[in-house]
């Protein structure tokens, strides 16, 4: 004798609760669903109103094996032989005895026998002798309202109907959905007598939504949870469920995104990157360097640097060519980190190195600079580094220091000469030795030129501004008029080798 008894009446309030969260069309994705495990190629349902009553009859046949047991009609919690294969949807022998909760009667034929229940009699009848000839056959008169008949009916539709069977409801075939994309991925299932957690590989399908439906995450083409997301997504094993069936862990869920954005990142429009579901994959470790780069060039297009609040010069001239500014929080820190991981996020300062501020990033990739020694200048390097020290104690009244440099490798567009805190450095790997004797000599237009829009960062870094502007005019007026003799004792400073005070003695 069992040690326990279950009352039907108190099992359907505990159900009615699985249903007002699921709606009333469980009662057939239950029974479905056990066809479904089977290897059944056909399978015919009816639903049809009855009369006068809040009830409504379904019948639900198919030509699969057939109860192995015909006791797993009415026993709950029965070892279920499904609970060892991975690929098959049951678990508990919960989903018939929920059913049977709701039913006025019910009536299960099957390859092992008959078995009837009646709500006006307690006792089930059992006939072992009158067996279904090929399949199963079940019969049910469920209490049901106008409104739950109407959600039993539209949650047909939304099932993903197993490849090889044919489903018909009412006369109808419902239609086989193609997966627009599927791949392989290792994720949590749960297999075995206890549900024990395990990681197994197999596949995960994409479906396209169709009008009206509201993506859904499903369990070997079982609706679970609506998402929200792009599209239907389908887990072909078993998925860590909870005990109403009705919901799977956070953890399990951001995994699954993961996978598809992952593996669904080309198909993504601009506006899909606004997505909680996106922005949740793209922060994830997991999310690997094609779908990040992908993510960025969606969201702010190919040509798109990251804000440096430290330089609103470098900001301004990346807009200027034609960047988009990431903003400071247009990323979540975990997206920071995998296009930089990825090596596809520079920074404005990176792309545009200005005067004093970005020319030397503090970026831990880039290489330290490599100043020239004295035995490395040629005398026309040594000419332009007096002649800039004149100009600078001329033109800005202070003292400033001359450098010759080499930057090689650099993460943003190299430049030719950097200048801040009354330090001038020219970059020799971009301007090239021979050239301070040639296109940047002493007295040319291009050191000229080259030197006024250095030094006018001695009172305005950004290129763009009114004041930066201001200080180029007035200080090409002024290189004008720096008195000839004052010039040419510079050039005498420069030939003889003594400083400017030392020519001027």
């Amino acid at each position: 004798m069992s040690w326990f008894e279950v009352d039907r009446k108190g099992m359907r309030q505990v159900n009615q609760r699985i249903v007002d969260r699921r709606g009333f069309g469980i009662m057939i994705g239950e029974l479905y669903q056990n066809v479904m495990d089977t290897d059944a190629t056909e399978c015919f349902i009816t639903t049809t109103k009855l009369e006068g009553r809040p009830r409504v009859e379904v019948v639900i046949t198919d030509n699969g094996p057939g109860f192995a047991r015909l006791s797993d009609a009415w026993t709950m919690f029965a070892p279920s032989m499904k609970k060892d294969d991975p690929t098959k949807a049951g678990r508990f022998n919960l989903g018939e005895k929920m059913v049977l909760s709701f039913c006025h009667s019910a009536k299960i034929e099957t390859t092992s026998g008959t078995v009837e229940f009646n709500e006006d009699d307690d006792d089930r009848k059992l006939d072992v002798r009158r067996k279904y000839a090929d399949g199963t056959r079940v019969t049910l008169e469920l209490m049901c309202n106008q409104k739950q008949f109407d959600e039993m009916l539209d949650y047909i539709p939304t099932l993903i109907v197993r490849e090889g069977l044919r489903l018909c409801v009412n006369g109808a075939e419902i239609h086989h959905r193609e997966p627009v994309a599927t791949w392989e991925e290792t994720i949590p299932t749960e297999i075995g007598e206890d549900l024990r957690k395990s990681r197994r590989k197999t596949e995960v399908r994409i479906y396209e939504t169709e009008i009206g439906e509201v993506p859904m995450l499903y369990e070997m083409g079982i609706p679970v949870v609506e998402t929200g997301d792009k599209w239907h997504v389908s887990v072909e094993q078993k998925v860590p469920l909870n005990t109403e069936r009705d919901n799977v862990t956070l953890s399990f869920l951001r995994e699954v995104r993961v996978s598809v954005m992952n593996n669904m990142h080309k198909q993504l429009e601009e506006e899909d990157t606004q997505a909680a579901w996106v922005n949740e994959a793209t922060s994830d470790k997991r999310c690997n360097d094609d779908a990040a780069e992908t993510f960025r060039i969606k969201k702010y297009g190919e040509k798109s640097v990251a804000f440096d609040p430290t330089n609103p010069e470098a900001n301004a001239v990346a807009m200027s060519e034609g960047y988009t500014i990431i903003p400071s929080r247009g990323l979540t820190s975990g997206q920071r980190g995998n296009l930089k991981e990825a090596g596809t996020l520079s920074s404005s300062s990176q792309e545009f190195p200005t005067a004093g501020v970005g020319a030397y990033s503090d970026d831990p990739t880039s290489p330290p600079v490599e100043v020239l020694e004295e035995d490395d200048l040629t005398e026309a390097m040594v000419a332009v580094r007096h002649y800039s020290k004149v100009l600078g104690m001329e033109l800005l009244g202070v003292a400033i220091g001359v450098r010759f440099v080499r930057m090689k490798r650099f993460p943003g567009k190299p430049w030719i000469a950097a200048f801040g805190a009354k330090q001038l450095d020219f970059n020799v790997h971009k301007i090239g030795k021979k050239a301070f004797a040639t296109k940047y000599a002493v007295g040319s237009e291009t050191l000229d030129a080259l030197l006024i829009h250095e030094f006018g960062h001695h009172f305005e870094f950004d290129h763009l501004s009114s004041k930066y502007h201001e200080a180029l005019c007035y200080l090409g007026a002024k290189l004008k008029a720096v008195p000839l003799n004052q010039l040419q004792v510079a050039q005498k400073a420069i030939d003889d080798g003594v400083s400017y005070e030392e020519a001027q003695r």
